[in-house]
């Protein structure tokens, strides 16, 4: 219950800090503009056609909450997986090699794509959906928008939608996170700069691994987006797959650069939200 709970706090606070940065994250890689469009037009377009509440924190709800289970399930689920391999292979916490970090990391990275491809599905289309050429998508809320994906889509199924990229980027990017988390933290405690007390230490190792963890996964992530965005900004058209919507991405204009769209803003949002999430579940885990 400790872990489930620091866990969940943890990633509420990072989810408040990230979800603005978020919001354009996903309107960028979803955009299907002629011409690309910057961070910053997006920026703008946002908050003089929906101001400041609407406009950047639609759909907080859902991933507040989910980002509570998340975190949750994916801090529990990596200290269940590592605490396998010092049983299996006889050693402590500290001398576990790092290679175990990262299995743990991936194997918590599946687990938490359960949980997670659902609240992304709902979070991303409300995101997204003021950009709709339809009147009645522009105007969705949690509920309609639910039982629209139940009744026109694959039933309670259609909440998945998305699992597959989702659990692609979820294990390698997960074992790249708490892999780098690891590996930062250990260089601190063998180096022990006098510079960089504790705390500071903490968040850089955070801030490191959102940077990792974005950066290697950017492109699967901008799949995943588009294909949970598909039906909401192209009403009464067919599903499209993980491949098809890698080579539709590929074949516009700008190629490759098509699936790294909101990089430069992800970056940006990672090393504030992320150096919290471990600083602030480390913190509670020391004192509670």
């Amino acid at each position: 219950m400790a872990e489930i709970t620091c866990g969940a706090l943890s990633g509420m606070i990072g989810k408040l800090v990230e979800f603005p940065f978020d919001t354009i994250k996903v309107r960028l890689q979803a955009a299907h503009h002629s011409t690309p469009i910057s961070t910053l037009q997006m920026i703008r377009y946002t908050y003089h056609n929906e101001g400041m509440v609407n406009g950047f924190y639609k759909g907080l709800k859902a991933p507040l909450m989910g980002a509570c289970a998340e975190t949750a399930v994916l801090f529990s689920s990596y200290n269940y997986a590592s605490s396998l391999f010092m049983n299996k292979l006889n050693y402590s916490e500290q001398n576990l090699p790092f290679w175990t970090k990262c299995v743990s990391g991936g194997f918590a990275g599946v687990i938490a794509s359960f949980v997670l491809t659902p609240v992304e599905l709902i979070k991303c289309q409300l995101q997204v959906a003021n950009l709709s050429s339809s009147a009645e998508h522009k105007s969705v809320s949690y509920v309609s928008l639910i039982k629209r994906i139940l009744t026109q889509e694959k039933g309670v199924f259609g909440l998945w939608n998305g699992l597959s990229s989702t659990l692609v980027r979820e294990a390698v990017g997960t074992s790249i996170w708490f892999g780098t988390y690891e590996y930062v933290s250990h260089q601190f405690k063998t180096h022990k700069p006098t510079s960089i007390n504790e705390d500071v230490q903490l968040l850089i190792s955070g801030a490191m691994a959102g940077i990792t963890f974005n950066f290697s996964v950017f492109p699967v992530d901008t799949i995943k987006s588009n294909i949970q965005t598909y039906d909401i900004l192209n009403p009464n058209k067919k599903h499209i797959g993980f491949l098809e919507f890698t080579k539709m991405l590929l074949a516009r204009p700008g190629g490759i650069t098509n699936l790294y769209n909101g990089l430069a803003i992800t970056l940006i949002r990672c090393v504030p939200a992320n150096a919290l999430i471990f600083y602030s579940y480390e913190l509670l885990k020391r004192n509670f």
